[in-house]
């Protein structure tokens, strides 16, 4: 039993200590002439990235063991993760405006280049939820564990993180929770958190863009169009049904990917 707690504290400890310091970071004042947000993810992200050379030091180890640590690779890595998070995500919101009565409007003087300068606050944001939950605590559990169990427990915490006190536990595992399992495991398969950094950005940038993210500004909006020519499918139910979706393709190129791994090594 030593033999396995042992190694999986420090993790367990990382995931503690920065899901404790985030609600903390949150109720510090920023002055109102800084933009919230960016000074948040800038912050936390500086935050646990200390925590994790602190704690790869500690054991003897380095940032590069743990896939924290920018390579050549790392650029072609972001850039697949952004065209795999916008594939996804802009298909589930196809399939949702076609078969629902969700309707889009353009939004009248909205500036292009405003909105994207206003989405780069997605970059830190991500970033620092992937160095906590997808970094070094991700992978120094998957060198003791199973890896099904990592994802299991990383994508759970995950889901805990994100409640605001008015969502269920389903909700919660039903949205992003299956995110975070897609992360992880991008993260496991890609040795990296550049892949799943990407999907990250692309999903929340996309969301941002329809009005789907409360409290962003969006180039269109999303309204109900009743009697529309649409097929009238349950937004909610379907909405459910695609995230299930999306969780099963998931797991099936994981367990794709380990057995083949297992098949390699056995050669």
């Amino acid at each position: 039993m030593q033999n396995i707690i042992r190694p999986v504290f420090p993790a367990l400890l990382f995931l503690l200590l920065g899901m404790i310091f985030f609600p903390a970071l949150s109720a510090i004042s920023i002055p109102p002439f800084l933009n919230h947000k960016i000074i948040f993810g800038l912050v936390a992200c500086s935050v646990l990235f200390f925590m994790s050379y602190r704690f790869v030091k500690y054991e003897d180890s380095s940032l590069s063991e743990f896939n924290l640590w920018p390579t050549k690779q790392s650029g072609i890595k972001l850039g697949y993760g952004l065209l795999i998070g916008g594939l996804i995500t802009g298909l589930m919101l196809i399939i949702m405006f076609t078969l629902t009565d969700l309707s889009l409007a353009a939004i009248d003087d909205q500036s292009w280049f405003l909105f994207i300068m206003a989405s780069l606050v997605f970059i830190p944001l991500a970033l620092m939820e992937e160095i906590l939950f997808r970094g070094y605590p991700f992978f120094r559990l998957s060198k003791v564990l199973n890896v099904r169990w990592v994802v299991l427990l990383t994508s759970t915490l995950f889901a805990l993180y994100h409640y605001n006190g008015t969502q269920s536990l389903v909700t919660l595992l039903l949205g992003p929770g299956i995110w975070g399992v897609v992360f992880a495991v991008a993260a496991y398969l890609s040795k990296s958190i550049a892949v799943p950094l990407g999907i990250h950005i692309a999903a929340n940038f996309m969301q941002a863009l329809l009005g789907l993210k409360a409290d962003y500004s969006a180039m269109w909006s999303t309204t109900i169009v009743e009697n529309s020519s649409n097929f009238g499918v349950n937004i909610e139910a379907l909405g459910i049904a695609l995230q299930i979706v999306l969780l099963i393709m998931t797991i099936l190129v994981f367990e794709f990917s380990i057995r083949r791994e297992k098949s390699k090594t056995q050669e």
